[in-house]
């Protein structure tokens, strides 16, 4: 009995084996080379016939801006107006010189510009002229001075006036106006 297993074990061995071999070989032998007369060049101007793809009526244009010096992205979307409905790539990029056009598709496009400045997000707490005011930017890279308030920055704590002095970052306009609030006590 035992001589007969190890009979049985060989013989499905061997036609596993021999099942893999002929798959394997099958799968190789089927293997062509390219075809040496195929034009390459006929495929790219195959490609250039294809009609330009035109921008559906309802389109979303998805524009993001990114800002180099706050390295924050602001993304806005708009649809598309009649003015625009059934232009092409290449009309859009005429239009929309300042932008690099991401992707386009009949239904929505992207568009994506690079700007060497800070975005309009952010906002500071400093000194202007001895008083306690808010500006947008970033200390000591852009300050625009959005107001300035009639607390005088002599009469702050000292360790309050110094931070004061190198620009305390802010979220936005709200924070501002509990920081005031605490300053003016």
């Amino acid at each position: 009995m035992p001589g007969k297993v190890f009979r049985y074990i060989v013989i499905i061995t061997l036609i596993t084996a021999m099942s893999f071999g002929y798959g394997y070989l099958k799968t190789f032998l089927s293997i062509k080379e390219p075809n040496k007369n195929t034009n390459f060049n006929n495929i790219e101007s195959n490609v250039s016939q294809i009609s330009d793809v035109k921008l559906n009526p309802g389109a979303k244009l998805i524009y993001t801006s990114h800002y180099v010096k706050c390295d924050d992205k602001i993304i806005q979307e708009e649809i598309i107006g009649d003015d625009l409905s059934g232009c092409t790539r290449d009309e859009l990029k005429e239009l929309k010189k300042e932008w690099e056009i991401v992707s386009f598709a009949p239904d929505e496009v992207s568009l994506i510009r690079v700007i060497n400045d800070v975005c309009d997000n952010h906002y500071y707490i400093g000194i202007q002229d001895g008083y306690v005011a808010l500006f947008q930017g970033i200390p000591g890279i852009k300050a625009i001075l959005v107001e300035k308030t009639d607390i005088i920055a002599d009469t702050l704590r000292e360790d309050d006036r110094l931070i004061l002095e190198k620009g305390l970052t802010i979220k936005d306009q709200e924070e501002f106006l509990k920081i005031r609030e605490g300053l003016a006590k």
